[in-house]
């Protein structure tokens, strides 16, 4: 104030006329007459205003809304632009360039003009801040389009929610929103604000026909009065030629807000009957008849259903609306009950898909006690679905219930209906675990889809069959075809088809994925997301995103394996089943550890074991073997043993899939062999092998060969050297890079203990470069460890020939042999021993030599003949 006082008389009188200051300077207020032609003056006194205040540290001057400014502000700034103040001062301003005067849109042509576009979705966390979830995020985004003052206003009124059909008519302006926008309808005259509201009521993009038939007015007038409205930025024209749209969906939701209840009834009304004229779908016309149907109006029923029927495979969640506004409109007597027990299925099945499991459940048992006998397939797939809804709730055993009391109430047992029931049944069968009992259901419901020639009834039964053998233990050359003939009808599938049984690509997906084809895995799983996501059936994407999200980590991608687990979770979340939040959770702390991050990896183990609950079933089992896992990982191998035991159901692993468990079983392994129990670790190797025997898939065997290499790493760690390189081997095969890398780690650490340091820094660096690959954080850490070790004491040299003078006589005998090429079977019957005894004195030569392989026996014998450590113990 001090500043401002240095100004003039005359300048201070001036500056009074538009500003609310005080006393100036002198004795007396001198009345300023200003004429109009004068006003050149006031724009002189602001300046010097301006120059005054600026001294000497500078003025920044920031205007908000230009757009809004009256004629004498813009003159003004004319004159200030063309007449800079001789002073440091920066002035910014913010304006629409579509609702600017021209005058404004000159002048400021002038200055240096920065284009700020929306916040991107990326900015939105930081501008929200962490508190918001990022599904509300991305639900204010979809809405506010990355303006800042829309996304402040939404989420501070929780009650918005994002829905492009009905999100605008259906929202009420938060006091927020209606001072953020109220300057945009304050100015508008009647007929201004008439063709605004008819807009809204017309929707996201319209033409001036149907604005006009909303309004009931002439379209020559709505035209005009459009323009105006472009003219200030209330609506925009539209990609499509002769059509508009609001500047922003919530500028729309205020101009619907503005006009009276029963106005807006007979508008939707009126906007209805020009679609119809106009032949538009029942999708475009739904929400119009929805707000101006009368109850029992056969015709909006009509409507109504045909828009439910649409859209019932892409977006079921509107669909289920469209059915519950039918429902509301259908007279309650005896003439409706017929349909009304058609739209209760239809809109149970629409709630399940989208996650509303309970309120689904609900309505499919009401539709049960609704539907006759005699329409038995509808019957079996609402009963069917009804199955699915408990096996996500965890009521297992009243979905096997429900599941067979239909079969047994079928008159044709080779009906689809039969199909349909009995896939469900070999599903939970499946899902909740019961690897002991055995039962035909998929094979039969395959042989009644090939009767039928149903293709996607087919597809779904075959990839049932190929996962059902495969979790039984089964693998052949049968398996394989399977596998290839139900990749091929489900990819001549097309997308309608396929979404009809889109449990298909879950089967066959997993399938791949335990056969080891994770590029096939990877291409079924992602066109079952990508359709799931279409037609809206949440219930299958956290099976999708689980079989992605594994497929990724067996891979060695475990950021993706990651986000697909995350996603898993969430879909989980949202559609309230403990049993699949559970094993995204589980699966979520398998990746964790293979990250290094232990201590997280421990919390959400926990967190998937208490979403278990005490159920002994596969999940909860599942759920349990990671959480060991993880134990034995943040050093704790005695929790790990006890954990995975007891859930497992005993030794023999029996609530675990046979398929899964020669991973398992080095998994205690290499926990008895951290507590060094050899025995018992030999014996998980032995169940391993015997398993892996059976299955011939290089993963499982890798698996064997890592248990084998635990089991033996203390009393002979030369031959565990060798099975660790043979799993190493066996799991680049399969793709498996971690447990690859982990083979890797474990043979490098075992020949650096032999002495071999040259093979023990290539295991080392195979298993380094692998982790870090992957992102093994941990893993990687421990390599490092290793090599180091390994570069600290340098080559290690040692007399052959002593090594050599440590075999008995025998076992010179047999080392001699062996370096010839001969196989244990060749010697034992040049020696007229059994094989078995061959195999313990090779290991025991082998150990003494400090060799990796037999093949490495006759250079050693070559070099203590030659009395040097010349040569290679290569492998």
């Amino acid at each position: 104030m001090e500043r401002i006082t240095q100004l003039g008389e005359d300048a201070w009188g001036l500056l009074r006329t538009v500003f609310p200051l005080g006393r100036g300077p002198g004795p007396k207020q001198p009345a300023v007459e200003l004429l109009d032609i004068e006003r050149y003056r006031l724009h002189r006194a602001v300046r010097a205003l301006w120059e005054t205040v600026a001294a000497p540290e500078g003025l920044v001057l920031v205007l908000d809304d230009l757009h809004w400014a009256d004629a004498g502000s813009i003159e003004l700034l004319d004159h200030l632009i063309r007449h800079p103040p001789r002073a440091r001062v920066v002035v910014a301003t913010a304006f629409r360039p579509r609702q600017a005067p021209a005058r404004l849109s000159a002048i400021l042509s002038q200055a240096e003009l920065i284009e700020v576009g929306p916040l991107a979705a990326a900015e939105i966390e930081q501008f929200l801040g962490p508190g918001a979830a990022a599904g509300r995020r991305r639900e204010l985004y979809d809405v506010g389009c990355g303006n800042p003052l829309y996304l402040q206003a939404l989420a501070r009124d929780g009650r918005w929610t994002h829905d492009a059909d009905r999100v605008c008519p259906a929202g009420d302006a938060s006091d927020l929103l209606r001072a953020s926008l109220s300057d945009d309808f304050a100015a508008l005259g009647s007929a201004e604000l008439g063709v605004a509201q008819a807009a809204a009521i017309a929707g996201e993009e319209f033409d001036a026909d149907l604005v006009a038939a909303v309004a009931d007015c002439d379209r020559n007038e709505v035209l005009a009065v459009i323009d105006r409205l472009v003219d200030r930025d209330l609506l925009r024209p539209a990609g499509v030629p002769g059509h508009f749209r609001y500047r922003h969906p919530l500028v729309r939701t205020m101009a619907y807000q503005t006009a009276g209840a029963g106005w807006r009834v007979a508008a939707h009304a009126r906007a209805a009957a020009a679609l119809r004229q106009r032949g538009a779908p029942a999708t475009a016309r739904a929400h119009h008849v929805e707000r101006s149907a009368a109850y029992g109006d056969p015709a909006a029923i009509d409507v109504l259903l045909d828009a439910a029927v649409t859209t019932m495979h892409t977006t079921p969640a509107t669909a289920a609306h469209w059915l519950e506004v039918t429902l509301r409109l259908l007279p309650d007597d005896a003439t409706a009950q017929p349909m009304r027990l058609s739209l209760l299925g239809m809109r149970a099945r629409a709630l399940g898909v989208t996650g509303r499991l309970a309120d689904s459940r609900e309505l499919l048992h009401e539709a049960l006690r609704l539907l006759p006998a005699e329409s038995a397939e509808e019957r079996a797939r609402v009963a069917g679905f009804c199955a699915v809804i408990d096996r996500l709730l965890g009521h297992h055993a009243e979905a096997r219930a429900l599941l067979l009391h239909e079969l047994d109430g079928l008159a044709d047992p080779d009906s689809v209906a039969a199909a349909l029931l009995k896939l469900e049944l070999a599903a939970g069968r499946l899902t909740r675990g019961d690897f002991t009992t055995h039962h035909p259901w998929a094979y039969e419901a395959l042989a009644i889809a090939r009767h039928h020639s149903d293709r996607a009834l087919l597809a779904t039964a075959m990839g049932m069959c190929v996962l059902n053998g495969l979790l039984d233990g089964t693998v052949d050359s049968q398996t394989f075809a399977s596998l290839d003939e139900t990749s091929a009808v489900v990819d001549a599938l097309p997308d309608g088809d396929l979404s009809r049984h889109l449990e298909a690509t879950v089967w066959l997906g997993w399938s791949e994925m335990f056969l080891e084809r994770p590029a096939e895995a990877l291409r079924h799983l992602d066109r079952g997301l990508r359709l799931a996501r279409t037609t809206g059936q949440n219930h299958l994407m956290t099976y999708l995103r689980m079989g992605q999200g594994t497929t990724y980590g067996l891979l060695g991608r475990l950021q993706e394996a990651a986000d697909c687990f995350a996603d898993a979770l969430e879909v989980s979340r949202l559609t309230g089943s403990d049993e699949l939040r559970a094993m995204a959770l589980a699966n979520l702390c398998w990746i964790t550890t293979w990250q290094g991050d232990h201590a997280r990896a421990l919390r959400l183990g926990e967190q998937a074991v208490a979403a278990a609950g005490e159920d002994k079933d596969w999940y909860a089992a599942v759920a349990h073997g990671l959480l060991a896992q993880a134990r034995l990982h943040a050093d704790d191998p005695g929790t790990c043993i006890e954990i995975l035991v007891r859930a497992g159901g005993g030794p023999g692993l029996p609530n675990l899939d046979p398929l899964s468990r020669a991973g398992w079983y080095e998994l205690l392994a290499a926990a008895d062999a951290r507590l060094h129990h050899a025995e018992r670790a030999g014996d998980w190797a032995h169940r391993a092998e015997t398993l892996a025997a059976t299955l011939g898939l290089h993963m499982r065997t890798g698996f064997a060969r890592l248990a084998r290499a635990h089991a033996l790493r203390s009393a002979d760690p030369a031959h565990a050297a060798r099975h660790a390189v043979a799993a190493a081997e066996s799991f680049a095969e399969a793709g498996d890079r971690v447990d690859a890398g982990r083979a890797h780690l474990l043979a490098g650490v075992l020949l650096d203990r032999c002495g071999h340091s040259g093979p023990a820094g290539r295991e080392l660096a195979s298993a380094h470069a692998l982790f870090t690959a992957c992102g093994a954080r941990g893993f990687q850490a421990r390599a490092v460890r290793a090599q180091r070790r390994v570069n600290a004491r340098g080559p290690r040299h040692s007399s052959r020939s002593g090594r050599i003078g440590s075999l008995t006589r025998r076992e010179l005998e047999i080392a001699r042999l062996v370096g010839t090429g001969m196989t244990n079977r060749q010697i034992a019957a040049q020696l007229c021993v059994s094989s078995k005894t061959v195999e313990v004195h090779v290991s025991r030569i082998l150990a003494k030599l400090a060799v990796p392989a037999r093949a490495a026996v006759a250079n050693a014998l070559a070099g203590a003949e030659n009395g040097g450590d010349g040569g290679s113990t290569g492998r």
